[in-house]
């Protein structure tokens, strides 16, 4: 069966083998354009201008049309569910379950589960996300594609890491907190979260190492300093007044957990 990555580095999958790899790069990058934004027309000039943009009109013509040669090659024994039609002045690749997306099945199952706000299923969808979307390229609709998905990843771990720790179950609380700075390490509510995570765990020590990698990260990416929350925060755990305020900070923190 047909399988298609785009989380992580992309592939097409026959019977548990990349096809993707005889396509070259800028047949790889059409390809994952499609499999992105499958079920719709796409003009044949748009795309040679976005994959072939410094060849000369004859020869961006040419290497697209092998491009699609190739690409059909590699999706060619998925029978009745996958077909890449050319018409005209517009291509099309027709995908009878999206699903065989990788990105489209953690798109869709996560926004089921979100929307249930249950924390068993979202634990089990977000598994799914394989990593950044197509994390080789950095073309302005890979990126904007990839700020998308990583949003519902983020949102999930989010509602995960409220929910164990409403439960003071501070270690898996902890975990989502860490998955979310791997993605964003420059989001100051999850390391807050996570600093006062670690003292509630018992681990003062890792929450005051866990600022000093905030502030480093901070200061090495943006040229600035923690926001005066973080830093107040870093404050109350070295003189211990953070658990004179443990209740108020749980609320401020995850949402009234507490």
């Amino acid at each position: 069966m047909l399988q298609v990555r785009l989380l992580g580095c992309f592939a097409i999958e026959q019977s548990h083998r990349d096809q993707s790899a005889v396509l070259g790069r800028n047949g790889r990058r059409l390809a994952a354009y499609l499999f992105a934004y499958p079920n719709r027309s796409h003009r044949r000039d748009k795309l040679i201008d976005l994959f072939w943009t410094e060849s000369a009109p004859d020869q961006g013509r040419a290497a697209f049309s092998t491009a699609l040669w190739k690409i059909k090659r590699a999706i060619g024994s998925s029978g009745r569910q996958t077909a890449l039609r050319a018409v005209g002045q517009n291509v099309l690749l027709e995908i009878a379950q999206p699903t065989i997306v990788d990105a489209h099945r953690f798109a869709s199952e996560i926004e089921i589960a979100l929307s249930a706000s249950r924390a068993e299923s979202i634990a089990q969808t977000i598994e799914l996300y394989g990593g950044a979307f197509l994390e080789e390229f950095d073309e302005d609709w890979v990126l904007e594609e990839r700020e998308r998905l990583e949003a519902l990843y983020v949102r999930a771990l989010t509602l995960m890491m409220r929910q164990a720790a409403a439960q003071s179950r501070y270690e898996d609380a902890l975990c989502c907190a860490r998955r979310i700075l791997s993605t964003d390490p420059m989001r100051e509510t999850a390391q807050r979260a996570a600093m006062l995570l670690y003292t509630l765990n018992g681990q003062r020590g890792h929450a005051l190492r866990q600022f000093e990698r905030c502030r480093t990260t901070l200061r090495e990416e943006c040229g600035v300093d923690p926001m005066p929350e973080t830093r107040s925060l870093d404050q109350m755990i070295r003189s211990g007044a953070v658990f004179e305020r443990i209740p108020t900070l749980l609320s401020e923190t995850f949402g009234g957990c507490g």
